[in-house]
Order: structure tokens, then C-alpha cells, then sequence
């Protein structure tokens, strides 16, 4: 049965995304963003966008550290409550990434936890690079955290299954591998009600990245590989997060 909405649209507004995901804390936001900021040192009067920002908990760490700071996501449950945090250097938006809502505003973009590579067709990356490109003052840098998809298809090919019970719900996940996704199928039971949610990234690569990135008027500048900023490592990091400049 063809969708009436792209996955990501129906996914990401259902409350149980936010049941599945829940454990992602501020604590993990937190760290990350402070080992970030240390990195790219900041001046005052930098600006910041958080791309995809979910409910908000990057964007808040960032401002938390006295920059003002937009965050921008296509769920509007998520901006309802990103709205609800407390801190007068954040706004958020309801918008798709592909569009351009803010010319030439911001010092830094970032876009993190694998919140790109949404979309069924190339172009849609494309669109997605350009504007940010476009949002970036000239000189200003991208930061985008991506699934490190060298080890995930190792982890897949390992263990396709596994089960999750969160708030009395189990979750059935199944990944699977095609030539151009990484996939998954969430399927579950609730309140006499059966429900089937799927999600898929492409598999990019580093080099698929680069090719992307070069494309659209960036310039990598360095390659980390966790959350504490370590060297990327094809094989064995969790992460692939990239410090890209507008050129």
C-alpha cells in the first residue's frame, strides 16, 4: 500500500517515536555539544542553527553556553516541545531541511544524530546540502553526525532482529540492507491496535559524503568518530562526524 506522507512525516509525529527514542538524554546532548564547542571555538557573536533539532536538547546546550540559536525540525510535535524549553537565546521552526528559511544568518550549522539521508532520491540530498550552504555566512562551518555505515552493516549482517519493551510496549525492530538503504521495520502493539512504522538512511560512505559535500560548495576540515571527538575509524567508530567549511 503506497504512503500518503514520506516515513519521516508519519514517524516522526507519532508519540511513539518519542516512546522509542526517549532514552536519548541531555546528559549524552550535553557532553557532545560541550566537546564541540571546545573544538570550534566559538567567538561571541556567533550564531548557530540546529538542523532536524527533534525536541530541542542540542539546541538548548548551545544557547545554554550564550549563543543564540534556531532550531528548525519538520515535526511539529517536536517544535511544540522544543518551544517549552527555557532559555531566551533559542527559537524554534517548524520546517522542512531541503528549503532555505534563513539567508546567510548563521556562523554554525549543525545537524546531528543521523538527521539526514531522509529521502527516497538523490536530489534530496542535494537540496538539503544546498541550503544549508545557502543559511551559512560566508566562511561559516557545518557540523553534520552521521551512523558510521561501515560498522552498522557489519551489526545488521550479525544481528538483523531484536525486541525492545518500553512504557509495557514491545518494539519488533528488523534492519535489513539494500544497495542504496539501511532500513528499519518497527512494528508493535498498543491499545488493541496494531502498528507498522519504517525508517531508512542511505548508506553513505565518507567518500560518499565528500563527493556530496564538494558538490555543494564544501570543504571537509576534519573527521571524528564518537561523541568524544576521537578519530574516525572506518572499522570500529560509532560515529562519522564531519567539520565541513562553506568555500
Amino acid at each position: 500500500m503506497k504512503r500518503s506522507k514520506p516515513w519521516f512525516e508519519e514517524w516522526f509525529n507519532s508519540p511513539y517515536y518519542h516512546i522509542l527514542y526517549g532514552q536519548r538524554d541531555y546528559n549524552e546532548a550535553k557532553r557532545f555539544i560541550e566537546n564541540l564547542l571546545a573544538y570550534l571555538q566559538p567567538v561571541k557573536e556567533s550564531t548557530f542553527l540546529d538542523l532536524a533539532c527533534g525536541k530541542g536538547r542540542h539546541a538548548l546546550e548551545i544557547a545554554n553556553h550564550g549563543y543564540p540559536t534556531t532550531g528548525i525540525d519538520l515535526s511539529v510535535n517536536s517544535i511544540d516541545e522544543a518551544r517549552k524549553l527555557n532559555n531566551p537565546l533559542l527559537r524554534f521552526e517548524v520546517g522542512d531541511m531541503r528549503n532555505v528559511h534563513f539567508p546567510n544568518a548563521f556562523s554554525y550549522i549543525f545537524n546531528l544524530f543521523t538527521s539526514f539521508g531522509y529521502f527516497d532520491d538523490h536530489d534530496g540530498q542535494k537540496q538539503s546540502l544546498d541550503a544549508m550552504h545557502a543559511q551559512l555566512k560566508a566562511g561559516g562551518t557545518l557540523v553534520i553526525d552521521y551512523l558510521n555505515t561501515y560498522k552498522v552493516e557489519q551489526l545488521i549482517e550479525e544481528n538483523p532482529i531484536h525486541t525492545l519493551s518500553i512504557s509495557d510496549i514491545e518494539f519488533h525492530i528488523k534492519k535489513r540492507l539494500s544497495s542504496q538503504f539501511i532500513s528499519k521495520e518497527i512494528s508493535f502493539h498498543d491499545k488493541g491496535t496494531d502498528y507498522h512504522f519504517y525508517e531508512h538512511v542511505w548508506r553513505l560512505s565518507l567518500e560518499n559524503f565528500q563527493d556530496l559535500l564538494e558538490n555543494s560548495g564544501f570543504e571537509i576540515q576534519t573527521i571524528f568518530g564518537d561523541y568524544e571527538l576521537n578519530n574516525f575509524k572506518p572499522n570500529t567508530s560509532d560515529r562519522l562526524i564531519m567539520v565541513a567549511k562553506r568555500t
